[in-house]
């Protein structure tokens, strides 16, 4: 079932955090132009003052330091011209649902500013349980300033649909992140450190981890835009197939890389710590952030043939 349950836990993260560089590209842009339009307003009574008020030279060299009309800012008038002279390297489309930036691994980024979401996955084949197929849910706040503090998300994992173990059991989870500068965060998390029903695949579970974005063209509508390298730490459901079969303690490594192909889609490669995953995630809406994220597990590593996961995920 870990499978199934740590996908639906890490794919509704990105489309609700406002945080992510690989959303955050455009707000800031239509912030900048909000900002700029206001400036651009005062722009004309500043530039018709300073014709008015500095005096025609006729040949005649007069100094800065004693001519310049102590009411016009000169600076001010350049930096507006400057600003706007940038505006048409705006990227002023409207906000949008972001990709994924991981499969079924965790990373850097998270969720504050009293945001909520609701995810559900779906896995063709779980490991160690009786039935080929099952399904899970996981809903959730998030809450603090990341930027200014840090930010925390809280959610539950409703680990099955009852297809395999009670239904209803499951697990809570807390996760703390901070973000370095404009494209980088750190996080900690413990999944499972409350648990109801059976036993969880994920309980008990902490790990550390780092994601960094690197913006590999200015525009974000251009193809290849974004590139997000996340690596971390962890025990529990992050061990290798033989520490988990051989139930014993490990802190193993994961990561993943994920590929910005177009504005609505990126491409994810990821080491969960037992297999190597290969995935799309989709941003299919303009204006709702929805992401939708199908996957291939056990490519390489593992210890059952290639199967399905899919993982939808809303933030509101």
């Amino acid at each position: 079932m870990r499978i199934l349950t740590i996908t639906c836990y890490t794919l509704v993260f990105v489309p609700m955090s406002g945080l992510s560089v690989l959303a955050n590209s455009i707000s800031e842009d239509s912030n900048r132009s909000v900002s700029w339009t206001t400036n651009a307003a005062s722009l004309t009574n500043l530039v018709a003052q300073t014709n008015r008020e500095l005096p025609e030279t006729k040949g005649t060299e007069i100094s800065n330091s004693w001519s310049e009309p102590d009411s016009v800012d000169r600076d001010k008038v350049r930096n507006v011209l400057q600003e706007l002279e940038e505006v048409g390297n705006l990227n002023l489309s409207p906000n949008r649902g972001t990709p994924g930036i991981t499969i079924a691994s965790p990373y850097g980024f998270g969720g504050d500013g009293g945001r909520f979401f609701v995810g559900a996955g779906f896995a063709s084949d779980t490991r160690f349980r009786s039935l080929d197929s099952d399904g899970g849910m996981v809903f959730g706040a998030a809450l603090g300033n990341a930027r200014k503090a840090v930010g925390l998300e809280l959610s539950y994992t409703l680990a099955s649909f009852g297809l395999n173990r009670d239904f209803g059991s499951g697990g809570f989870n807390a996760k703390v992140h901070r973000m370095i500068g404009k494209d980088a965060s750190v996080a900690l998390g413990y999944n499972g450190f409350l648990n109801i029903g059976d036993d969880n695949d994920f309980e008990g579970s902490m790990y550390g981890v780092v994601t960094k974005i690197f913006r590999t063209r200015e525009n974000l509508n251009s193809a290849f835009s974004r590139v997000a390298a996340s690596v971390g730490l962890g025990n529990g459901q992050y061990r290798t197939l033989e520490a988990i079969k051989n139930d014993e303690d490990q802190i193993n490594v994961f990561g993943s890389l994920a590929f910005r192909v177009a504005q609505p889609v990126s491409v994810i490669t990821e080491w969960t710590g037992q297999d190597l995953a290969l995935g799309l995630s989709i941003a299919p809406f303009k204006n709702i952030p929805l992401t939708i994220t199908p996957a291939l597990r056990d490519v390489v590593g593992g210890d059952d043939s290639v199967h399905f996961a899919l993982g939808v995920g809303l933030g509101f």
